[in-house]
């Protein structure tokens, strides 16, 4: 059985009219869930380098940092990987870029209303994004 552990970050980046932008991964343990861009530090990179870098790689827009929602643990086996992630979440803002997929990890991207998240969410995904709509309404 492989298994992957590791820091990882990943992006909230909404978009207006109450939108999310969402990916569905090509690649296990996440294979066919919807979930935020985002993935494993390289060596020498900060949580940080790495939110912006995967936004990047994943979904071809640059992103800012706004602030940062939380740290959260991500374990479990699937499609025969044990897997301990302890993931940074990030509100970014688009900056820049154009969105496209990265083609060899991404199966598809979309813009979702947070009215209509798609289920299932990848493992802890959905409570981040809960977090963010907490912090989001507290603003409202």
């Amino acid at each position: 059985m492989k298994k992957y552990t590791g820091k990882t970050a990943t992006a909230i980046i909404p978009i207006p009219n109450d939108k999310i932008l969402l990916i569905k991964r090509n690649t296990v343990p996440f294979k066919g869930y919807w979930g935020l861009p985002g993935g494993r530090m390289d060596p020498g990179e900060t949580v940080e380098q790495t939110v912006v870098r995967e936004a990047k790689e994943e979904t071809g827009l640059d992103v800012a940092i706004v602030r940062k929602i939380g740290e959260y643990v991500e374990k479990g086996i699937k499609d025969d990987v044990d897997y301990e992630y302890y993931p940074t979440c990030f509100l970014v803002e688009e900056i820049g870029g154009e969105m496209k997929r990265q083609e060899s990890e991404i199966q598809d991207i979309k813009l979702f209303s947070l009215k209509a998240l798609p289920d299932p969410l990848a493992f802890e995904h959905d409570k981040m994004i809960m977090d963010y709509l907490k912090i989001k309404n507290k603003k409202s």
